[in-house]
């Protein structure tokens, strides 16, 4: 039986075994989709609390598959935990839907969640990459923490991008590490060499969550990788950001043959397999 199928299975600790699983591998684009999608729907229709959590606990593992179907879909879960407040916190997008008005030192305005659900205290980039922070949200005239996707809210926009908001404009949760990720995946050497490079810029800059999906995007493109300067790139930007090397990705970087790499680059897969 295949993970997507046991994680359809009528026992729950079945369920939960299969989510487990999902969650300690770095898998291949198609069948990360594939778990995305079957964790989604397991996650939603779950009632045994510990295959549930096991399930939540799985999806950071996929994170860069879920579509926007999904992530609104595990919007409509009540009272989340925080591994997927989180996710759908880094997933975030908002559009302005009404005319923006300075408020003190801030700026005042309405806006529609299109994408995930940002939360207060969160920051985020506008069109021409500006921060701006979520310093309040009110749904229905109350004070709430986030703002779930298809709602549309009144917030409260501190931050240097805020004053230049117009009607229509788009704000992201921080867009880079989904664009890396992206960027791995694609067929020419230079955009994985750049997407590697520029991944490990700031490390300091990333929550462990998403190092962790970072690395497991580098691994993945390590082990596949044709082209000697982004292999030496993304096997870099793994030792750059080694405190958020986790097993799944260590798995797979075990499975590179050392012998086969240029020999310039063995150092840095014997450093990284000392972690």
């Amino acid at each position: 039986m295949g993970l997507t199928q046991q994680l359809e299975s009528p026992d729950p600790r079945d369920r939960e075994a299969a989510a487990r699983q999902a969650g300690s591998v770095v898998w291949d684009p198609d069948t990360e989709t594939a778990l995305a999608a079957a964790l989604t729907r397991a996650a939603c229709a779950e009632e045994d609390p510990a295959a549930l959590a096991a399930q939540l606990e799985a999806l950071p593992a996929v994170e860069a598959a879920l579509s926007d179907a999904d992530l609104e879909r595990l919007c409509r879960l009540r009272e989340p935990p925080d591994v997927l407040g989180r996710l759908l916190a880094r997933a975030g997008r908002l559009q302005i839907a009404a005319p923006a008005r300075p408020s003190g030192a801030a700026t005042l305005t309405e806006v529609r969640c299109l994408r995930g659900a940002p939360r207060t205290g969160q920051g985020l980039r506008t069109p021409d990459g500006a921060w701006v922070v979520l310093e309040r949200i009110e749904f229905q005239g109350r004070a709430v923490s986030r703002v779930d996707t298809g709602r549309t809210a009144r917030v409260l926009l501190s931050g240097p991008g805020a004053r230049g908001l117009g009607e229509w404009d788009r704000l992201d949760a921080d867009p880079r590490a989904r664009e890396y990720v992206r960027m791995l995946r694609a067929p020419d050497p230079r955009t994985r060499d750049l997407a590697a490079a520029q991944a490990c810029d700031w490390p300091g800059s990333w929550d462990p969550e998403t190092g962790r999906l970072l690395c497991a995007a580098l691994a993945r493109a390590a082990r596949a990788e044709t082209d000697p300067a982004a292999l030496e790139s993304e096997l870099n930007a793994l030792l750059q950001l080694g405190a958020f090397l986790a097993p799944p990705a260590l798995a797979l970087l075990r499975t590179l043959d050392r012998t086969a790499l240029p020999p310039l680059l063995r150092p840095y897969l014997d450093d990284l397999l000392l972690r």
